[in-house]
């Protein structure tokens, strides 16, 4: 008969097994609870202390199925990593949204820094509470109403992700609250100050270093002169804008160039001002492979490439941090007219 070994102890009239593992000293319990078999550490080197925390886990865990409750509790930070990769295989699958990005951002800049050791069954509204407290001292300021909800979405989707895989109930999902302000349109440009916007752009760009810098500034500047005179959103729609949703069509005898732009909102086209074609011509004439023939003939060939990014990058972030420099630089960046709001922001 084969000797048993000593890092595995058998307790509860052998229901549950304590071992241990070569590369820790705690204790672990492994036991069978809704007829499959769970593992899970004591977090006890002594094996007096593991018995003791191992019958405790156990009980807790027959507790839990008598009462139809999750048997298996893990901690925020899994399931939200579990949130987040679901999104990237649909985004993968083609079945993304917009928002994706939005709520990968949210979960891991701000709920699982606070929220990540809590077990996801046990986020009650005392610890939302005292989640929005930490959230305005992190902003340093209250967040907007859009803001909240972007953060309360990415908080369903994790808890979403909980109860499908049984990790949590329908009835353990804490009520989201919102009691953010409405955030103010942004203040238009006048005509002056736009005039003052395009002639500094061209300054600003001649001045740059030879480089990436001079790079950056001149794909920025025709990126800030199509959205001026096509209206799509800086970001999402621009980002994901591809030469292949760049196209002209005819109405009534006359030629338009239309763009079809997919972001926030449902993707649709959106008709663009004759000025429009300089901007875009001159940047596809910056990459050589695009730059042979005429602007017709290369939007013809339908080429599935991105319009806006650099290296295939998504330039969001860094171009608004640029345009927020270069509207303080011309003394933009605060409404002229009522001197107090901020055209943008990072």
């Amino acid at each position: 008969m084969p000797l048993k070994s000593d890092k595995t102890v058998h307790i509860l009239e052998g229901k549950a097994i304590l071992f241990k593992r070569d590369r820790t000293p705690h204790w672990h319990v492994r036991y069978k609870v809704s007829g499959a078999w769970q593992r899970t550490t004591t977090k006890c080197e002594e094996l007096k202390d593991a018995k003791l925390a191992a019958e405790e886990i156990v009980s807790e865990a027959r507790f839990r199925e008598r009462n139809q409750l999750p048997t298996i509790s893990k901690r925020f930070t899994q399931v939200a990593k579990l949130a987040i990769n679901r999104m990237q295989q649909l985004e993968k699958a083609g079945q993304g949204k917009a928002t994706f990005k939005t709520y990968t951002q949210a979960i891991e800049r701000y709920l699982i820094p606070k929220l990540g050791n809590h077990n996801i069954d046990r986020i009650t509204a005392s610890v939302m509470n005292e989640f929005y407290a930490w959230r305005i001292e992190q902003m340093g300021k209250s967040p907007s109403e859009s803001v909240i909800n972007n953060h309360n979405s990415a908080l369903n989707r994790v808890f979403d992700e909980a109860v499908e895989r049984g990790y949590m109930t329908k009835t353990q999902v804490p009520l989201l609250r919102n009691d953010g302000f409405k955030s103010e349109r942004r203040p238009d440009f006048t005509a002056v100050e736009y005039r003052t916007l395009y002639k500094g752009m061209r300054k600003w760009v001649a001045t740059a270093r030879k480089g990436h810098e001079s790079e950056l500034r001149q794909v920025m500047r025709e990126y800030v002169l199509t959205i001026a005179n096509v209206g799509f959103r800086a970001g999402t729609e621009g980002m994901n804008l591809k030469w292949s949703n760049v196209y002209f069509f005819e109405e009534n005898g006359k030629r338009y160039l239309a763009l079809w732009v997919d972001g926030k909102t449902k993707a649709h086209e959106m008709t663009a001002r004759h000025g429009c074609i300089r901007y875009l011509d001159r940047l596809r004439k910056r990459t050589p492979e695009y730059s042979e023939g005429t602007f017709e003939e290369f939007l013809d060939k339908r080429v599935d490439g991105y319009v806006f990014r650099i290296g295939g990058k998504d330039m969001t972030t860094t171009f608004g941090r640029m345009f927020k420099r270069l509207l303080t630089q011309l003394g933009l960046l605060i409404d002229g007219r009522t001197r107090k709001n901020e055209r943008f922001t990072v």
